[in-house]
């Protein structure tokens, strides 16, 4: 059947904004700088601004993001780096592009590091964790820093997924933003991203004004200044284009986040009193983390029923991920041999239903009524 619902829609795919999209390319070509310019310069200091920090640091990509937050922490070849079995293949990779070993460690069923297992994975290698905040949430970083500081464990936070999200720090009486609360934050702007260009591109982020310095020097040859390399750094820039087209989209960022909220309100509330036969597990709206909702995630042993009853009534649909890392041969060597019960369970079970902020409520209620049509 033919499409009637996408999976996602872009805001530069909006009329109102394919104006001041086109006219940031233009500013850029009329600018004659295409490579850190003042485009990048700005956009460091808006979105930095926006996640109530000083500075930041624009990179290539999400994938770089993680891997130079790593290496900033002088991670490398020899070392051993947790990261969740239920995460994408890009964030095991940047790992090993440092060098590094991925230590795989399975998940809590709300999508988190298990942190007793965690704990149990630390040998004298061990130097630092990746927290990866799935699908628009925040992973309970409290008591994760408490491990990180009690074994001086590096902590790179993967927010490819949480552009807006805060978490609420119990201790502090405080909302702190993901990616401000570990050593780095790693952000990917992936065209789907809640804040996405029209290509690749990400960003570092520290407290720490001696990191992102390393993170400088690190995203362009290691150069302290031109042609002089004090260190083995890579070539990561953010471009020109890019950084313009998201300075457009950083402007209603909350909005569109605000959005996302008010939608799954209503997919709830539209499951609240369907009738589906199929039990299913649902997201929910955390009291520790204002949810940004990238993903709309539902969990069902019938996913097969479900994408079928989906693939009828013309609904688009994602998987994010149908297989853990630990099924995934370019990362079995990491396993330790160990099983990964709740991950694994987690990849046969997750489907994305229709999220993005120009879904209409009408819409909502096609898709949930659809699912009336799954039998036990």
């Amino acid at each position: 059947m033919k499409t009637k619902i996408p999976l996602t829609r872009l805001w530069v795919h909006e009329a109102r904004h394919q104006e001041a999209a086109t006219n940031a390319i233009g500013r850029v070509l009329n600018a004659g700088k295409f490579v850190l310019g003042s485009e990048v310069e700005a956009f460091e200091r808006e979105f930095s601004a926006f996640l109530g920090l000083s500075s930041g640091v624009g990179v290539g990509s999400g994938t770089d993001a993680i891997t130079l937050g790593l290496m900033a922490g002088g991670i490398q070849t020899g070392d051993e780096v947790l990261v969740p079995a239920f995460a994408p293949s890009a964030t095991a990779s940047a790992i090993i592009a440092t060098g590094a070993t991925p230590v795989l460690v399975d998940i809590t069923p709300d999508f988190g590091l298990d942190l007793a297992q965690a704990r149990a994975l630390l040998t004298a290698r061990t130097r630092a964790v990746v927290v990866v905040h799935l699908f628009g949430g925040v992973d309970d970083m409290t008591p994760i820093l408490g491990v990180a500081k009690a074994h001086n464990l590096w902590v790179v936070e993967d927010c490819a997924h949480a552009h807006g999200v805060r978490y609420w720090e119990k201790e502090t009486q405080k909302w702190r933003m993901a990616g401000t609360m570990g050593d780095v934050g790693a952000f990917s702007f992936y065209p789907t991203k809640n804040l996405g260009g029209i290509g690749d591109g990400g960003f570092c982020c520290s407290m720490a004004a001696p990191v992102l310095e390393r993170l400088r020097r690190l995203r362009q040859y290691g150069w302290r200044e031109r042609d002089n390399s004090t260190q083995v750094g890579r070539n990561s820039r953010l471009d020109e284009i890019q950084a313009a087209i998201l300075r457009c989209a950083l402007k209603d960022l909350d909005h569109r986040n605000d959005q996302r909220r008010a939608l799954a309100r209503a997919y709830l509330e539209a499951f609240s009193s369907a009738k589906i036969a199929v039990p299913m597990l649902l997201p929910s709206l955390q009291t520790h983390c204002h949810h940004v909702f990238h993903q709309f995630v539902v969990r069902v042993a019938a996913r097969e029923q479900l994408r079928r009853v989906l693939d009828d009534h013309g609904v688009e649909y994602g998987i994010h991920y149908p297989r853990a890392l630990s099924q995934q041969s370019a990362f079995k060597a990491y396993t330790g041999g160990r099983p990964f019960p709740v991950a694994e369970r987690t990849a046969a079970e997750v489907l994305s239903l229709p999220m993005h902020p120009y879904l209409s409520e009408h819409e909502i209620h096609y898709i949930v009524s659809a699912l009336s049509d799954l039998h036990a």
